[in-house]
């Protein structure tokens, strides 16, 4: 849409009294039950009006043009709607942000935890890349041990950045996965070497007062024996490293998925898992990253499956956008992980198509 079309201005559109005469003729419809909704807790801006009834797919075109954001800077009326889109919204949104500076930035914008953070990514730049890749080359030779101490003491300090932005929140990680690891052996040794961090990294946080709520994700397990030999693994590591402490740390256990698992398996270990993340950015197919209503679809038979062997799991969808919650609702996923720039559209969209569907059962979004 254009910016003539969203208009701007900051003007109060409605308040209490305006809506008496649309009750008395009996034509409220949905969005304008909708807006009653709102304006009863204090009247609706022109902003408010044009973000609470824009589709999924022009959310982000009103935030634009509105210019209630931009350059980076929320503004109250925007700040406003978002409040009322969390009071009013059971889906969970979350970030992807792996940086301390982002997750600090993403939960002031209202993301509820960080729904994932692949195991490799701190290792993608800096001083990290460049001490993981001496440690790969130096398999097998003296310098091996060396470069892993430097390694883990790096990638605990990574992790307790990302835990002391979290502040609690929950931050779920899955298993390093590293394809120039074609040894099963080498990838168990880095994922040996992850967990290692991860958990000295929890016991520091401990120790200076800071909670940590962390889920581990099994990284597309074959079937539930893998998952259950992950699982032990992780356990494995964990005593090791903490001893005694091990049980003050809680772990929840989960499983990240992509739209190629088979849906018996899936749901086999879903019978033991805490979560269950359906990854559609982790797809291959460049045609299937695109933000659209089949992306979701892939998971049907999982979810479908997953539903039948455990209904009450935490479903979560990794790589939502705005246009993809119509068919997130239908699958009945309970939280989303998005980019940061998605949140605010996501927040929003999803209060209002719930709102609807409370509004009138039937109705679509």
């Amino acid at each position: 849409m254009t910016q003539r079309q969203w208009g701007a201005g900051n003007e109060r559109l409605y308040e209490h009294e305006a809506w008496g005469g649309a009750e008395e003729a009996n034509e409220i419809t949905t969005e304008t039950d909708l807006l009653k909704h709102f304006a009863m807790a204090g009247g609706v801006t022109h902003e408010e009006v044009l973000l609470l009834l824009a589709s999924p797919d022009d959310i982000e075109e009103a935030l634009r043009v509105s210019g209630i954001r931009h350059s980076g800077k929320t503004q109250p009326a925007l700040n406003r709607l978002l409040q009322w889109s969390d009071k009013n919204r059971r889906l969970k949104v979350m970030s992807q942000s792996a940086d301390a500076d982002s997750i600090i930035h993403d939960l002031k914008q209202g993301a509820q935890g960080i729904g994932l953070i692949r195991g490799e990514e701190a290792l993608r730049h800096g001083l990290l890349q460049e001490v993981y890749s001496a440690w790969i080359q130096a398999s097998g030779t003296e310098k091996s041990a060396l470069f892993r101490r430097r390694l883990i003491t790096l990638w605990k300090t990574y992790w307790v950045s990302v835990f002391q932005a979290a502040k609690g929140n929950k931050c779920a990680v899955s298993l390093l996965h590293d394809e120039q690891l074609m040894n099963a052996m080498d990838l168990r040794e880095a994922q040996d070497a992850q967990l290692e961090s991860l958990f000295r990294a929890m016991e520091q946080c401990s120790m200076e007062g800071t909670d940590c709520q962390l889920e581990l994700l099994a990284t597309r397990p074959s079937d539930v024996d893998e998952f259950i030999s992950i699982h032990r693994f992780i356990e494995e590591v964990a005593e090791q490293t903490l001893m005694d402490q091990k049980r003050f740390v809680r772990i929840r256990y989960g499983v990240l998925l992509d739209k190629g698992m088979n849906p018996s398996a899936a749901a086999e270990m879903a019978r033991l898992a805490d979560v269950i993340v359906l990854d559609a950015d982790g797809a291959k197919d460049p045609a299937s990253l695109e933000g659209n209503s089949d992306r979701v679809s892939d998971f049907s038979d999982i979810i479908s499956r997953i539903r039948r062997m455990k209904p009450q799991l935490t479903l979560r969808f990794n790589g939502a956008a705005a246009t993809d919650l119509r068919m997130i609702y239908r699958q009945g996923i309970h939280e989303v992980c998005c980019q940061s720039s998605e949140l605010a559209a996501i927040r929003i969209s999803g209060a209002r198509l719930e709102m609807r569907r409370r509004c009138s059962p039937l109705a679509d979004g």
